[in-house]
């Protein structure tokens, strides 16, 4: 009864947004059929039009729909952020950026062995659809490249790009198969970066200084310049930045005696780095022809985890601790190539994108709390006298081909876009984890052919993804003002994956295994929409989205009894591909005279045979598989207000509900515990808002002071998740789900020709909520928790041209 009460709340709720949008678009069309003719004299009519001007909310150019629309009028569910936004609300990683989009969640998730206990190690959800298992189920773009990565082993590592001169950033809700392919299941995120101009100089420079809370200085350096080098025919564009985000979190040692700090390693341990570099070039080799040739290179260096244990720790008086005997450090370079030719063809126009992408991360973590309590049942070093540590390495090679083609007449009752995709994305890792004392201690006896402490060698664990796909989207206007949207995606999918594992940790034999997969996805899209005029959209689309399968590897001797609880002998070799089905209604209106912009979307999600990953708590081990069925369902809006023209007030809100739909029992007999029982929650959190406002003074001549404002709150997790869950074979007692969260920024400055300096205060109230709360095995009582940055006073001077 509660679960269907629940799940009545969230239907009326639904409902009454879109009741809510409907009926303020009557008003706004009674309103003006209303409307007494003016009898104002002409300048006054003057007058009143130019204030509706400064008070019109800008509007902003998207390529969600792979060609150029503006936002309110695309029937999609997108947040797009500019770069000017970027600067005013001092967003400046993707752990910033996905702050401020509600129904969107990330989270830094590797705090444990199943992590390898690396910052890097992230989770993105779009509207509750989200896997630590499988293909990635949000699409990560740089233009057109995807650069998301597969969760193969625990080293896998999902790459993001700095945020140093984009266009913008583009976040589609939404399953995005039928435009964007396999792997955009959930939605798709978009890094857009600026092409050179043919005809305009432009300068960009970016520098900040900040000082955390507790912890060490950060800042930043960067600069952009662009210039035609050639009038009409050649331009240029080239970037730099650097980044230094001071730590605040302290390695230190740990008296064996009592287990408690004697003495610090390294004060601000977490610190990381980040560069990049980016030259892109752009010919107009004739009328109708230009390519645009371009490279960007990012390096990103780890020096410790920002992840403290808990016994050490107080964060309410800035003691953040860990007591690891190692380091935890990653490098992630990474380099993409690309190559676009646009064509007008007159009747159509022609689009070639070419693009490659080389990654090589490594890293190393401190396994010596895992093994220590694993084989010995006691999480610190000295009780083995030594110290354990794994290695790991995570690479990507990409080769993607698309040529597209679209018609050339945006204003044509029929509008269309077709394509051809063409991929081969190869991720491979591999890790080796030593640890002699715990070896020798343990009694465990060398692996043939591994040298002395080597409890796994694993070399390489790989998959090879082949696409081949024909897409096509079509828009047809069935009368003036009602448009109807089709489009389909037809793919070829071939998929290798090869896992060798060796070592003590698996057993007295290696183990291989070599899979193959080939699909056909099919993933439709329709959609119908009604815009009788420039300031209002309705629209309701159903769409598919879809990722591939994959295999698992060995889980080694000691997950045994794990596996027995779930009616298992071993994991399964290999993982089915999982789809959805994601239906959405929605609206974007504007009122009073365009200074008031609101954008609603219901959703219903179905999704089955749902690849997630199953955590073993007694051997701190995990595995893939298909855990049957869930719904997600909710709304969410946007609401911008200029109520005069100095004044912009913004609210970001969404709703999400996703719940299991079936019980999975793991065993082929159908006896042992399940892995997931019905009405189990996703990991998510089912309230989230964003308010934010820009206050520009007046009465200044040359300089213009400003004023911003934000504020995120998040409420905690609703229910219990799979791994909650008493009634589960594979439940953690000590887990905990999401907490509430409240965050508060704030800045204030001054613009003057083309300059920008002001001050800001990130996370004002120096909250630290419980952000990720994770142990490796059961019988651990040493946790690591997470927390996000306290607070930190800067400024940054930027300057535009």
């Amino acid at each position: 009864m509660e679960y269907m009460k629940k799940n009545n709340r969230i239907s009326r709720v639904c409902a009454l947004g879109m009741i809510a949008t409907l009926s303020g678009y009557a008003m706004n069309v009674i309103a003006q059929q209303a409307a007494p003719e003016p009898t104002q004299q002409t300048d006054q009519k003057t007058s009143a039009a130019a204030v509706g001007a400064a008070n019109e909310i800008p509007q902003v150019t998207i390529t969600a729909q792979r060609r150029a629309t503006l936002l309110k009028d695309t029937p999609v569910s997108v947040q797009a952020i500019t770069a000017q936004q970027l600067d005013n609300e001092g967003i400046r990683s993707i752990d910033d950026l996905t702050r401020i989009m509600p129904g969107v969640e990330f989270s830094r998730s590797a705090t444990s062995a199943t992590g390898n206990y690396n910052d890097e190690g992230s989770e993105v959800s779009v509207r509750g659809i989200s896997s630590s298992a499988g293909a990635s189920t949000t699409g990560v773009y740089i233009d057109d490249t995807p650069i998301q990565t597969r969760h193969l082993s625990f080293g896998s590592i999902s790459p993001f790009p700095a945020l140093f001169d984009l266009e913008r950033v583009e976040m589609l809700r939404g399953p995005q198969g039928t435009l964007f392919g396999a792997g955009s299941e959930g939605g798709a995120v978009r890094f857009i970066q600026p092409e050179p101009s043919l005809n305009e100089e432009s300068v960009y420079l970016h520098s900040e200084v900040g000082s955390t809370k507790f912890g060490a200085p950060s800042y930043e350096a960067g600069a952009a310049f662009g210039t035609a080098l050639v009038t009409d025919v050649v331009g240029l564009r080239v970037s730099a930045s650097t980044r230094h985000d001071g730590g605040y979190v302290d390695r230190v040692s740990v008296n064996p005696a009592t287990n408690l700090p004697s003495g610090v390693v390294q004060h601000n341990a977490n610190w990381q780095d980040t560069s990049t570099a980016r030259a892109a070039l752009k010919v107009q080799a004739s009328k109708d022809t230009s390519i645009v040739a371009s490279v960007y290179h990012q390096e990103l260096k780890l020096n410790d985890t920002s992840a403290y244990w808990e016994s050490l720790s107080d964060p309410a008086n800035g003691t953040l601790l860990n007591g690891n005997a190692l380091p935890n450090t990653s490098k992630d370079p990474f380099t993409l190539w690309a190559v676009k030719i646009n064509s007008d063809l007159g009747w159509s126009k022609l689009t070639s994108s070419t693009s490659y992408f080389a990654r090589d991360q490594s890293g190393s973590s401190d396994y010596t709390q895992f093994l220590g309590t694993l084989f010995l049942d006691n999480p610190y070093a000295s009780n083995a006298g030594g110290t354990g540590s794994a290695t790991f390495t995570d690479s990507q090679r990409n080769v993607i081909e698309e040529l597209k083609l679209q018609s050339s007449d945006p204003k044509a009752r029929l509008t269309w876009v077709a394509g051809l995709f063409l991929s081969r994305q190869v991720e491979r890792n591999t890790e080796v984890m030593t640890d002699l004392a715990v070896m020798n201690a343990a009694g465990l006896q060398p692996f043939p052919g591994l040298a002395p402490g080597v409890l796994v060698n694993q070399g390489p664990f790989s998959a090879t993804d082949k696409q081949i796909a024909l897409f096509g989207q079509t828009d047809f206007d069935l009368t003036s003002t009602i448009k109807l949207t089709t489009g389909l995606r037809v793919a070829n999918i071939k998929s290798d994956g090869v896992e060798n594992f060796a070592g003590p940790f698996i057993g007295p034999v290696a183990s291989s295994t070599v899979s193959s997969l080939k699909e056909t996805p099919v993933t439709p899209k329709f959609g119908l929409s009604w815009q009788p005029d420039a300031d209002d959209l309705l629209y309701f689309s159903a769409a598919k989205g879809y990722r591939v399968g994959g295999i698992n590897p060995d889980l080694g001797t000691l997950c045994a009894a794990d596996l027995q609880n779930l009616g298992l002998t071993g994991a399964p070799a290999t993982y089915k591909s999982d789809s959805l089905w994601s239906y959405e209604i929605g609206s974007k209106n504007s009122f009073l005279n365009r200074s008031l912009q609101i954008d609603s979307s219901a959703f219903y999600v179905d999704w089955s045979n749902i690849q997630q990953a199953v955590y073993l708590p007694g051997c701190g081990n995990e595995f893939a598989a298909n855990l049957g069925a869930a719904i997600s369902k909710g709304a969410d809006t946007s609401i911008r207000f200029k109520p005069v023209a100095n004044l912009l007030l913004s609210l970001e809100a969404a709703y999400t509900n996703a719940r299991y739909s079936q019980t999975v029992i793991a065993g082929t007999t159908g006896q042992g515990a399940p892995i997931v029982s019905k009405g189990d929650f996703l990991s998510t959190t089912p309230w989230s808002f964003t308010l934010s406002a820009d206050y520009k003074f007046t009465g200044f001549e040359d300089i213009k002071p400003y004023l911003h404002g934000d504020y995120q709150f998040n409420t905690r997790q609703q229910g219990q998740t799979p791994v909650q869950n008493p009634a589960n074979g594979a439940n953690d007692p000590y887990a905990i789900g999401m907490p509430e969260t409240k965050i508060m920024g704030l800045r204030a400055g001054v613009r003057w020709n083309g300059w920008d300096g002001s001050l800001f205060i990130n996370n004002v109230f120096n909250s630290l909520p419980e952000l990720v709360h994770q142990h490796d095995t059961v019988p651990s009582t040493l946790y690591f928790d997470r927390t996000w940055r306290p607070r930190t006073i800067g400024m940054t001077v930027n300057y535009r041209y």
